[in-house]
C-alpha cells in the first residue's frame, strides 16, 4: 500500500455532507472516505487526530494541470504555447479555483477547525482552492480502477466548461493582439497595423481575411466572422512565425 492510500483509509466524519456534494459534483463515490479526506482541513484534522487533505491537494494540482493542458492543447490548436499557458493559469489559479468552489457552495462542505471557522475560513481562497484540487484527486482516486482518467476528466470538464468560455471571450478580444504589441515594441521590429485582405459572404455571414504587418512585411494571416476576430488570429499566427524566428 502507497503512502497515499494508507493516508486516506479512514472513516468519514459524521458531520461530512457526503451526500449534497455528490448530487453538485454528479458523481457518486464507490468509497466515501475519499471525499471525506479532501474535505478534511488540517485545523480540523489537528483538533480530531485525523488526517489532513493536503497530500490529495498536491495530486490533485498535477490532475487538473493535465486535464486542462489536454483539452486546451486538443481545442485551441492555433494557439502558441505561451497562449496556453496563459490561458491555462486564468482557469487554475488560486482566484480562478476559489470562484469555482464557491459556484458550488464547496465551503459549507469542509471540515475546518473552530478556530479558522471564527476567522471566515470557509471563505478564503486560499482554503477553497486547495479542497477543490483535493477534490478533484479524490475523484480520480476513487474512479482511476475502472476508468483511469476518464471520470475525472468529465468532473474538470463540467466543472470548468463556463469558465473556459468566458476565458476565451478575455483571451480572443485582448490578450493576442496585446502580447504581440508588446512584443513588437520591446524587439523594436517597427510599425505594426491590420490590413483586411479579403471579405466574402452575404452581410448577415460575412467572413474577414486580415493580414498583420510589420514595416509593410506580412507577419500573420487570420480568418474570422469579424474583423476583430480575424485580427486576434492574424496575431496568433504571427506570434507562432516570429517565435520560430527568435527561438533559432
Amino acid at each position: 500500500m502507497s503512502d497515499i492510500d494508507e493516508i486516506i483509509t479512514q472513516h468519514p466524519p459524521e458531520d461530512c455532507d457526503i451526500e449534497g456534494l455528490q448530487q453538485k459534483l454528479g458523481y457518486r463515490f464507490n468509497q466515501p472516505y475519499f471525499l471525506a479526506q479532501a474535505l478534511t482541513h488540517k485545523s480540523y484534522a489537528h483538533e480530531r487526530k485525523l488526517e489532513n487533505n493536503e497530500r490529495l491537494e498536491f495530486l490533485g494540482d498535477a490532475i487538473l494541470q493535465f486535464v486542462i493542458s489536454d483539452y486546451l492543447v486538443g481545442n485551441y490548436p492555433n494557439l502558441p504555447e505561451g497562449m496556453l499557458s496563459k490561458f491555462r493559469a486564468v482557469l487554475v489559479s488560486e482566484n480562478g479555483l476559489s470562484k469555482l468552489a464557491k459556484k458550488i457552495d464547496l465551503g459549507q462542505y469542509i471540515l475546518i477547525g473552530k478556530g479558522e471557522e471564527i476567522t471566515g475560513g470557509r471563505e478564503k481562497d486560499s482554503i477553497l482552492s486547495d479542497t477543490l484540487e483535493a477534490l478533484i484527486c479524490a475523484v480520480f482516486l476513487d474512479s482511476k480502477g475502472e476508468s483511469g482518467v476518464a471520470a475525472v476528466t468529465n468532473i474538470i470538464q463540467s466543472l470548468f466548461a463556463e469558465e473556459i468560455k468566458l476565458a476565451e471571450k478575455t483571451f480572443s478580444s485582448v490578450d493576442y493582439k496585446t502580447d504581440f504589441q508588446e512584443f513588437v515594441q520591446k524587439k523594436k521590429l517597427g510599425a505594426l497595423n491590420y490590413k483586411v485582405i479579403e471579405e466574402s459572404g452575404p452581410d448577415h455571414n460575412k467572413e474577414f481575411v486580415t493580414a498583420l504587418m510589420i514595416a509593410n512585411e506580412i507577419f500573420g494571416i487570420g480568418k474570422g466572422k469579424s474583423k476583430k476576430i480575424s485580427e486576434q488570429n492574424a496575431a496568433i499566427n504571427a506570434f507562432k512565425k516570429i517565435k520560430k524566428q527568435y527561438d533559432n
